[in-house]
Order: C-alpha cells, then structure tokens, then sequence
C-alpha cells in the first residue's frame, strides 16, 4: 500500500472518532435530563424538609413547637401577681398611687417634697432598675419625659429614699423645667 492510500483511513478515523464522541456527548446530556427529570420539586422539597429537620434535631433536641404552645396554656404568666415587672404602679401628679393599677406600691412609698416634679421613693423591695412612662390626662399639665435615679438627690428627698423620680415639661416657648405630672412606674 501507498502513502496516500493509508491517509484516507486515517481521515476516516478522525471522522468516526469526532462522531464517537458527540454521540457520547449527546447521551452523558440525554442522561442527565433522565436524571432531572426523575427527581421531582416535590421530592426535593421532601428532602431538604428531612435533611432541615435533622440538623435542627442535633443543635436543639429538646425544642418542639408543642412546647411553645403547652407553655402558653399553662397561663403561668397572665396574671398580675406572675408578671414582670416585679412592682409597678400608676402615680398622679400630687404623688398618690392608684391602687387598682398598682403591685406592690402604694402611696405610704412615695414622698412629693417640692411642687415642682420630683417624687422620692422609699421602704420598697431591692430592685435592680425601672423605668417611666407618661401618663397623658385630660387637663393635666403634660409632661414630655421622666428619669429615675437612684439615691438621694442633692438631699432634696428623704433620707432613707431608694430612688427618685423626675418629670420634665415643655412650655409654649420650648423651655424645659421640672412640672408634675401622672406617669406609670415599672421596677424589676
């Protein structure tokens, strides 16, 4: 054989082998539809859902969402005597505690030494901190703020006072100055 007679068949291979290859091309992509297709969304959804479920189970095993809702019928906090904050209280501008809105205050705990909006409490539990709110009343000189303090301040309270209260107005001109006024008291 010649030369030349040995290149066709050479050529022919290349030929055969480049249509070898896009026929396994087309049947590896063929394959993978197969694939796709044999997997559903909603056999996905199932194992993600599966595979979530046990992660959670390892970094949290005692946590249910049964749990959550046995504690809420367990009314262990819906009543006044349960809740946080451990005392609180509605106090009027002239000091007085409403004992209908009240736990553990009373009037007896509160001393109004100035006109002006200072409140000095004493003979109450240990608290750790508190906090105000504003009361808006019909009437009522409207205060913007309140602080509380603890201690005596500047000896404007009681000696045995725990902490004071302080209630800050506004008036037309935009100056601040103490003025009384209703507010509610948390402690914890």
């Amino acid at each position: 054989m010649s030369k030349s007679h040995d290149r066709p068949k050479s050529t022919a291979m290349v030929v055969t082998l480049i249509a070898l290859s896009f026929a396994l091309a087309d049947s590896a992509v063929a394959e993978t539809d197969t694939v796709a297709r044999a997997i559903s969304t909603a056999r996905v959804k199932r194992i993600a859902r599966n595979v979530a479920n046990q992660e959670i189970s390892k970094r949290a095993p005692g946590l249910s969402v049964d749990s959550a809702v046995s504690a809420q019928s367990a009314n262990t906090a819906n009543t006044a005597s349960s809740a946080n904050p451990l005392l609180f209280a509605r106090v009027a501008a002239d000091g007085t505690v409403d004992p209908a809105n009240s736990q553990g205050v009373t009037s007896g705990n509160v001393t109004k030494p100035l006109p002006a909006g200072l409140y000095c409490f004493s003979g109450l539990p240990a608290i750790k901190g508190g906090h105000i709110t504003p009361e808006i009343v019909a009437g009522e000189l409207q205060f913007e703020f309140g602080q509380l303090g603890f201690g005596n301040v500047d000896s404007l309270c009681p000696p045995a006072t725990q902490f004071f209260i302080t209630t800050i107005s506004r008036d037309a001109v935009g100056v601040l100055s103490f003025g009384p006024g209703s507010f509610f008291l948390h402690l914890y």
